[in-house]
């Protein structure tokens, strides 16, 4: 078919198009479809995706029959309609992983808080069962000095002794706690400890 001949065949088409033809409708769809798909389907990777388009641009062409232009080819307007279509799937697409990767950066986040929680938690139960193995006066020293939060020299005067003598229960203390640890497998260092509580 000569080129003229086609153009005025399509502008017949449109003209059909907006008075409702719904012959010329399909006769469009069937002339312009496989490509509009091909593209979709290039860009989408998804051929269920690709038939949407071809879907939405059709039912776009249909709802704006009356506003064509039968002068204009009407494969330009459906290409304009299919590239819009594809930049606004691209786009939801793309926020949609973007919202994946942020909800699976939170729910690892949130899966390591409970994880350190719950090691935060073992280890506490472990520290309280150390503190209970040390020796009374031990055991007097390092509660009034981690829990209480009491300097040496207070512990000293609370107790009957010397801040030297408070700070050598203490040192020993802390030694005996990390020897309880590594007893259990754990090695920590007397800062872990401190900082435990």
């Amino acid at each position: 078919m000569h080129f003229d001949e086609s153009q005025y065949e399509e502008s017949r088409l449109i003209s059909l198009l907006a008075d409702d033809s719904e012959y010329a409708f399909q006769l469009l769809y069937d002339r312009h479809r496989k490509k509009i798909y091909q593209t979709a389907l290039r860009y989408l990777k998804s051929p269920i995706l690709a038939q949407e388009v071809v879907q939405d641009v059709f039912m776009k062409l249909w709802f704006n029959r009356r506003k064509l232009n039968s002068d204009q080819p009407i494969g330009a307007w459906l290409y304009t309609l299919t590239k819009n279509n594809l930049l606004n799937r691209l786009k939801k697409i793309a926020n949609e992983w973007n919202a994946m990767k942020e909800i699976s950066m939170v729910s690892e986040v949130a899966v390591n808080n409970v994880e350190n929680r719950l090691q935060e938690s073992q280890y506490n139960e472990l520290l309280e069962e150390a503190v209970r193995s040390l020796p009374v006066q031990q055991q007097k020293v390092f509660i009034l000095a981690r829990r209480h939060h009491l300097t040496y020299l207070e512990i000293g005067e609370k107790l009957g002794i010397s801040a030297l003598t408070v700070k050598t229960h203490m040192s020993r203390a802390l030694e005996a706690i990390k020897k309880y640890f590594s007893d259990k497998g754990i090695l920590v260092s007397a800062i872990f400890i401190l900082l435990l509580l």
